[in-house]
């Protein structure tokens, strides 16, 4: 049938009406977009000024009270970047935080995040896991304090650096080399960190401007626990991100207290995938694969 210039006209116009309702994701598939957005994105867009526009969010319930959130936005100085947010509500009995280690021993060394899961006990489920501190790439010696259950393996903290871990009461702990001082008796578990990002409530500023992948922890007074992981080095999938704005994103989820771990090619952000029960590398490693590290954090859930 031949159309005359009116219905011409009128294809045409529809024809971009659909384009300008669909984006192509990743593998070249034409979605739908509804521009709802997650709860924590919001939260990020509303508490912050870094993001510009989003382009997509994937929230997952890896176990009741744990979800896992992925953010591709363009930031305000136009940087694609991707980031992901693992949030769990630590006031449930059946989550816990746990400690990871090179074939979960107290010797030093280094394991990718994915090798170190494997040797959890297995009544515990892992959820999710990530790198932790810093390390002599040689010996794989952690630069921070390691305690595993009130054991202390390492007891030394460098001047002006971090830690993260839980007492022996079961409250989140987050401090410095003077925090430690005054409460290493009530360590349970306790792995180091370096950057204090967010305290008593406010972001904190840094003169270090640099921008790689990074990887933060943080809680918020009602217990609720954030790791993210913001992915970098690649200009064309994900910018990074330096340690003022890396905190002010911690700071825009509501956390109180926040610290900077490893990064660089460290980074990694394990989840437990719900939808096929097998572990999956959330974001992508700046080496190509997961890094071998000294140490890590897991979600675990006990079923106790």
């Amino acid at each position: 049938m031949k159309l005359n210039i009116k219905q011409q006209a009128l294809w045409f116009i529809l024809a971009l009406s659909s384009l300008a309702s669909c984006e192509k994701d990743e593998k070249g598939t034409i979605r739908v977009l509804d521009h709802t957005r997650s709860e924590l994105t919001l939260r990020l867009q509303e508490n912050s000024t870094l993001i510009h526009r989003v382009y997509s969010d994937t929230t997952l319930e890896l176990y009741p009270g744990v979800q896992e959130t992925d953010i591709h936005y363009q930031d305000i100085n136009g940087h694609t970047m991707r980031i992901f947010i693992v949030e769990a509500d630590m006031n449930q009995s059946t989550i816990q935080l746990h400690p990871l280690t090179p074939n979960d021993a107290t010797a030093y060394g280094r394991q990718s995040v994915p090798e170190m899961v494997k040797h959890v006990d297995s009544t515990s489920e892992v959820l999710f896991a990530s790198n932790a501190d810093f390390f002599n790439a040689t010996t794989g010696e952690p630069r921070g304090i390691v305690y595993l259950s009130g054991q202390a393996i390492r007891s030394t903290i460098p001047a002006g650096w971090t830690f993260f871990g839980i007492s022996k009461s079961g409250q989140l702990m987050l401090g410095d080399d003077d925090d430690y001082k005054a409460q290493k008796a009530e360590i349970f578990h306790a792995l180091g960190g370096h950057q204090r990002l967010v305290k008593d409530g406010e972001p904190v500023s840094h003169t270090d401007a640099s921008v790689e992948p990074r990887t933060a922890v943080g809680f918020t007074a009602d217990n609720k626990l954030y790791f993210m992981v913001v992915d970098g080095r690649k200009y064309d999938y994900s910018y990074g991100i330096n340690f003022t704005d890396l905190g002010q994103l911690m700071h825009a989820l509501g956390v109180k207290e926040s610290i900077n771990l490893d990064g660089g090619g460290s980074s990694t952000f394990l989840i437990n995938n719900p939808s096929s029960s097998t572990y999956e590398i959330r974001n992508r490693p700046s080496d190509g694969t997961p890094r071998a590290v000294a140490n890590g954090w897991a979600i675990v859930a006990t079923g106790n």
